[in-house]
């Protein structure tokens, strides 16, 4: 008879984390025992196995504190500028130095980039409940897609940025206050990409068996959104929500570029920083100006984009155990 070998480097032996003990009662000895499965928890225990998010997550902390706190331990006045300070390079009293009007960067940075989440988030929510809800009704009842096509064509094929550089410049001649002009701009039709395509999954999914089942059963429309259509596209929704923020960052970007963003000193966003820097033709004598205030916002739009995106695999039941 010949003698099998073994190869242990086939034999996988490091297999305890794959079966846990859960316990078993004598009363319910005869049936499977299985470990609670809770969603939620899942998400959370595949989205904290990747390091980048760590790494994401350390980044956008420090962002944030300094967001919050920055301006406690380095703080002058923007409303007096030191004109002997004209781009002084980054020092232990001025730690992002001064831009060409002799204004401290490290209190315009962190003050630009207050006013620059606060108004991200704001244009986040309201674009995210306005699309999920349009998105959901107009992909639920096939009667609204002819109407909504043709408005979603017809922005479409506007430049975005011709669009809301009209509507900002009409929003500041009647009067209204800059901060909430950039907010109606960016939430007058920034829905409509998220809706358009919450419709177009929708429509995949909502003739589906289980659909068609609970349409029978007599479930009324907002439960079978609610309850059968929404939940199916969480990873979908999750990094068009992420991608959200950086996306309204970059919109603010856009129109301080072209002046159409706050103008007030001392209520500076992180675009009208970069482009007050990027504007003096000695931003190249002087990188500082334009460089620091650019990492800040970098660090906030790629840390936001990462996470968004693991959010959206870890949210995938498919990689649950």
């Amino acid at each position: 008879m010949t003698d099998i070998k073994v190869n242990d480097n086939f034999i996988k032996t490091n297999d305890e984390e794959l079966f846990t003990i859960i316990g078993v009662q004598e009363e319910s000895i005869d049936s499977l025992d299985t470990a609670p499965y809770s969603y939620w928890r899942e998400v959370f225990k595949v989205l904290m196995k990747n390091k980048v998010v760590w790494i994401c997550l350390g980044i956008l902390a420090v962002v944030v504190f300094f967001t919050i706190f920055g301006n406690f331990w380095c703080y002058y006045d923007p409303n007096i500028p030191n004109l002997n300070l004209k781009y002084a390079a980054p020092s232990a009293e001025h730690w992002f130095g001064c831009n060409k009007d002799g204004n401290d960067l490290w209190t315009l940075t962190w003050s630009g980039a207050k006013i620059s989440l606060l108004l991200a988030i704001i244009v986040s929510v309201i674009n995210a409940v306005l699309g999920l809800f349009i998105g959901s009704i107009w992909g639920f009842f096939p009667k609204l897609d002819p109407i909504l096509i043709e408005i979603r064509n017809f922005l479409t094929n506007i430049p975005s940025l011709l669009l809301n550089m009209m509507f900002m410049k009409t929003f500041l001649m009647s009067g209204m206050d800059a901060f909430w002009a950039i907010v109606l701009v960016m939430t007058i039709f920034g829905w409509l990409g998220l809706a358009s395509m919450i419709r177009n999954q929708i429509i995949i999914i909502r003739n589906r068996d289980f659909n068609v089942a609970s349409r029978t059963l007599g479930s009324k429309p907002h439960n079978m959104i609610l309850h059968n259509l929404l939940p199916q596209l969480i990873s979908i929704i999750v990094i068009l929500l992420a991608n959200s923020i950086p996306a309204a960052i970059d919109g603010e970007v856009s129109l301080s570029f072209f002046g159409l963003s706050l103008s007030s000193v001392s209520r500076p966003t992180l675009g009208q920083v970069i482009n007050n820097g990027a504007a003096d033709a000695n931003w190249t004598v002087s990188p500082h100006i334009v460089m620091l205030p650019a990492l800040v916002t970098i660090l906030i739009t790629v840390t936001f984009y990462y996470i968004g995106f693991a959010m959206a695999d870890a949210s995938d039941p498919k990689s649950h155990r």
